[in-house]
């Protein structure tokens, strides 16, 4: 039904595609915009937010309409022709690149579009996270790791107020980089919220960028478009257990489990008192 409705609407012949993430992906070409379309369609309000705000400031030439048909929350883009960014062939001058790319995109959005932020504190935020993994297969190595902060987390709180918040991508990695034309572009943003830059860095040093070296170009290339302070080990590890439990919440409702074991690593290095990335 919202199929034949979308395809009326945008005098349209839409198929679905493959999409690993779990949200509906529909491509075709379209008489309405006279060209091909690229169409996400969420559930949750919240991505659909986002993934709208980001696009109308970091792809206004890409971005073409949102529709909102009874549960389905609908983003409509420009199909382009991208191509993926292979992560066997990271190193020096890419990882520069990267670090570029991400700080453009901090220095693009923050202050300039609207998501979701949280307002408690981020101990109190931890403590939502764990008790929603109650009776999860997570649960008991979530609750192990928060106890091992315990000691972390007035010094995290006060710090995480204190710097500086931007918008965060989300879900910074190899995989929503892309070349198109000439450039490298960041793609994917409905998991884009507030936060400080370095949760940016989480994933993709722990799983994508391992040795210091390429960690330092990355920060090189960031820190010409955007100031960067590195977190103390206190927030370090609190932030890394808060990305550790999101992975585990997203492994909860997507089956496919996309990030593989990177969560369990993730708690892992805490219960080892190894919970801070080499800078």
């Amino acid at each position: 039904m919202l199929i034949d409705f979308l395809n009326d609407y945008y005098q349209a012949e839409l198929k679905s595609i493959h999409d690993v993430a779990g949200n509906q992906h529909l491509i075709g070409n379209s008489q309405v915009f006279h060209g091909a379309l690229f169409v996400k369609i969420f559930k949750e309000k919240d991505m659909f937010y986002a993934e709208q705000h980001v696009n109308q400031v970091y792809a206004p030439d890409v971005y073409l309409d949102s529709v909102i048909f009874e549960d389905n929350y609908v983003i409509t883009l420009r199909n382009r022709h991208l191509r993926e960014f292979d992560s066997q062939e990271i190193n020096e001058h890419s990882a520069y690149e990267f670090g570029k790319l991400l700080g453009d995109f901090h220095k693009q959005l923050t202050g300039k579009v609207t998501v979701t932020t949280a307002d408690l504190p981020l101990s109190s935020q931890l403590k939502q996270q764990v008790a929603r993994l109650q009776s999860s297969v997570y649960a008991e190595a979530a609750e192990a790791s928060l106890a091992l902060l315990k000691s972390d987390l007035t010094a995290a709180d006060v710090e995480f107020e204190q710097l500086p918040k931007v918008v965060l991508h989300g879900d910074f990695s190899v995989r929503n980089i892309m070349h198109y034309h000439d450039r490298l572009i960041l793609i994917d943003f409905e998991r884009s919220h507030m936060g400080v830059s370095y949760q940016d860095f989480i994933k993709f040093f722990y799983n994508e960028v391992k040795s210091s070296r390429l960690r330092q170009k990355f920060l090189d290339g960031y820190e010409t478009e955007y100031s960067f302070e590195i977190p103390s080990h206190a927030l370090q590890r609190c932030l890394l257990l808060q990305c550790a439990l999101d992975i585990c919440e997203y492994h909860l409702t997507h089956p496919k489990k996309k990030y593989g074991t990177m969560a369990q690593q993730m708690l892992g290095t805490i219960k080892n008192n190894d919970a801070v990335l080499a800078l």
